[in-house]
């Protein structure tokens, strides 16, 4: 499988040497719809807007497609679709009016295409035809949506891509970007949304201070956290007696006990059989489990 983007100790300093980006070294493969995660100031907008070239390295270097990402961007440029986080369209335009000074800079020729996309996020003739600044922030995000998809880029770099869409249109979304997957197109996205990045990516990258700190598989990324446990019991326990090296007491208040899983379940659960239990509960590990990890490794640090 083609690496579609590459980065190699990529770094960004802005005035002041405060750090942008710093040594990020990752790579998205051809076919993958890629999260990229960090919290606000992390390096996320620097780094895509490094990889479109709307900014420049400070050192390292990004290829996409196999080329540099700055001396061949005008050859690049054309099979990108790009959605920054804030979108300004030029707001005396209308609808129809940007997509076709959009569609005039791109490679586009499929018109069948743009009128389904038109008619998957619900866009009549008559919205086309009001000016921009008459929208609300969700009809002129799915502008900018639709913008970059509708010359069919062979990678898609979007960053936070459904702020303001209600969650029918947020579905959507979602629905294309799996149709555009499985017809080979490549996905770069940034979200503060865990979630989002939890239904839709294949493998996610968490960058914590412009530095990254993991790049994997999405499902092999929540097994490095360890499941919570929850439990119940019908009356008070002694703590000691329930210490064991399946796992961790996080707290223990009254009759509930909060413990993060260590060891084996099987133990734990042979442990519990020897007192009243209530309730007991094991919530499934999602990924805003994983970040928050990662970034609590910040504070103890």
């Amino acid at each position: 499988m083609d690496k579609i983007i590459e980065t190699f100790g990529l770094t960004k300093y802005y005035k002041d040497d405060v750090v942008g980006v710093e040594d990020l070294s990752l790579s998205v493969r051809e076919g993958e719809i890629y999260g990229f995660l960090g919290s606000n100031g992390a390096g996320k907008t620097t780094t895509i807007r490094l990889l479109v070239n709307l900014i420049f390295p400070t050192c390292g270097k990004a290829k996409i497609f196999g080329k540099d990402a700055v001396k061949h961007h005008l050859d690049i440029c054309k099979d990108i679709g790009y959605l920054p986080s804030a979108v300004r369209p030029r707001r005396n335009m209308t609808g129809e009016d940007f997509l076709d000074y959009m569609w005039k800079l791109s490679s586009a020729s499929d018109r069948e295409y743009r009128a389904r996309l038109l008619k998957k996020f619900a866009l009549s003739e008559k919205d086309l035809g009001r000016k921009i600044k008459e929208y609300s922030t969700g009809m002129a995000r799915k502008i900018a949506i639709i913008q970059t998809f509708q010359h069919r880029p062979k990678l898609m770099v979007m960053d936070e891509p459904t702020e303001g869409l209600d969650p029918v249109m947020q579905h959507t979304f979602y629905e294309l970007l799996e149709e555009y997957r499985d017809n080979g197109g490549t996905v770069f996205l940034s979200s503060h949304h865990l979630r989002e990045v939890e239904l839709v990516c294949d493998r996610a990258a968490i960058i914590r201070k412009g530095r990254l700190v993991v790049e994997e598989v999405i499902k092999d990324l929540m097994k490095h956290t360890a499941r919570s446990v929850h439990v119940t019991f019908k009356e008070e326990i002694d703590p000691a007696l329930l210490e064991s090296d399946a796992w961790e007491i996080v707290a223990m208040n009254g009759k509930t006990l909060n413990a993060r899983l260590t060891g084996d379940i099987d133990a734990v659960i042979k442990l519990l059989a020897r007192f009243p239990v209530a309730d007991m509960s094991l919530p499934t590990v999602g990924l805003q489990d994983v970040f928050l990890d990662y970034y609590k490794e910040e504070e103890t640090q």
